[in-house]
C-alpha cells in the first residue's frame, strides 16, 4: 500500500464483504477499506492464500480481517458466508464481487464447458452474492455493491469470449439492480479495471508483466500499466459516503485505454 490517502475512520462502522478477496485487485481492495477502519471479510476457494491474505491485510493496516471460505458459484456456501458475516461483524453494508476466472481460448475452439466455467463464477457468482446480501442492505436502508467489469464490455475481446460475455452480463446486471434498489438507498455500481499486472492476469495474458504484446503500453493515455492499488482506491471513493449520488455508473480504472 502507497500511503495513505483516504481518512483512517472514512470507513469505521462499515462492514465489508470482498470477494476474490485473496490476492491482486481483490487483496488490494480489503487492504484499503481494512486502512479506512472498514470491518473486512475476505473470500475465496483456498484457505491457504486466505490465510496469506490476513497476514498481508494486518502487515499493511495493523488490523485484522476475517477470512472465509467460499465458492461464489454455490448459493449454498454464499448463504453460510452470509451468516458467518453477521456473527462476526453483522450485517455488511458494502459488498465486493471480485471473484473471478479467466484463460485465452479462441472463440472457435470453446466448448460449452469452458463457456460456463467463466460464466458461472464471474456472472453467476456476483449474482448469487448480491442477491444473498441486498436484503441486508435493504433492510438497514441503504449500502454498496461494487462489481468488477471491464472498461467497455461491449467492445469485444478476442480470445476471452466468455470472459466479455460474462462482464457484459456484469454491467447490465449493475444498471438494471442501480434502477431498482435504488429507492431503498442501495447503490451499485462497476469499476473497469485497464491493464494491471497481477499474477492471476499475467498467467492468462501473455505480454502483460512487460506491456508488449496484445497488452501495448502506447495505447494507455498515461503509458504505464496500472497496478491494483490504484484499482483498489477507485474502489474505496465508490464504496463511501464521498460517492453517495452516484449509481449504475461504471468507472474506468485503465489510464485512458478506453479513449484509444
Amino acid at each position: 500500500m502507497t500511503g495513505r490517502v483516504f481518512a483512517t475512520d472514512l470507513l469505521v462502522g462499515e462492514v465489508a464483504v470482498v470477494t476474490g478477496g485473496a490476492a491482486g485487485i481483490g487483496l488490494a481492495v480489503a487492504v484499503r477499506l481494512a486502512a479506512c477502519g472498514c470491518d473486512v471479510v475476505i473470500a475465496g476457494r483456498s484457505a491457504d492464500r486466505l490465510s496469506e491474505a490476513v497476514n498481508a491485510v494486518a502487515a499493511a493496516t495493523g488490523r485484522h480481517c476475517t477470512a472465509l471460505v467460499c465458492d461464489v458459484r454455490d448459493e449454498r456456501a454464499v448463504a453460510r458466508l452470509r451468516t458467518q458475516t453477521i456473527d462476526r461483524y453483522g450485517p455488511a453494508t458494502i459488498v465486493v464481487n471480485n471473484a473471478a476466472v479467466n484463460f485465452a481460448m479462441a472463440a472457435e475452439r470453446m466448448t460449452k464447458p469452458a463457456l460456463l466455467s467463466v460464466l458461472d463464477t464471474d456472472l453467476v457468482g456476483t449474482f448469487n452474492v448480491t442477491r444473498t446480501f441486498v436484503t441486508d442492505l435493504i433492510e438497514a436502508g441503504g449500502g454498496a455493491v461494487l462489481n468488477m467489469a471491464l472498461p467497455e464490455a461491449e467492445r469485444g475481446f478476442p480470445g476471452y469470449a466468455h470472459c466479455g460475455a460474462a462482464k457484459a452480463g456484469v454491467l447490465s446486471m449493475t444498471r438494471t439492480w442501480a434502477r431498482e434498489w435504488g429507492r431503498y438507498g442501495v447503490r451499485v455500481n462497476a469499476i473497469g479495471p485497464g491493464t494491471v499486472p497481477t499474477v492471476g492476469a499475467a498467467a492468462n495474458m501473455p505480454g502483460l508483466a512487460d506491456g508488449r504484446d496484445r497488452h501495448d503500453v502506447g495505447r494507455i493515455a498515461l503509458r504505464r500499466l496500472g497496478t491494483p492499488d490504484e484499482v483498489a482506491l477507485a474502489a474505496v471513493f465508490l464504496c463511501s459516503g464521498a460517492a453517495s449520488y452516484i449509481t449504475g455508473a461504471v468507472l474506468h480504472v485503465d489510464g485512458g485505454l478506453n479513449i484509444a
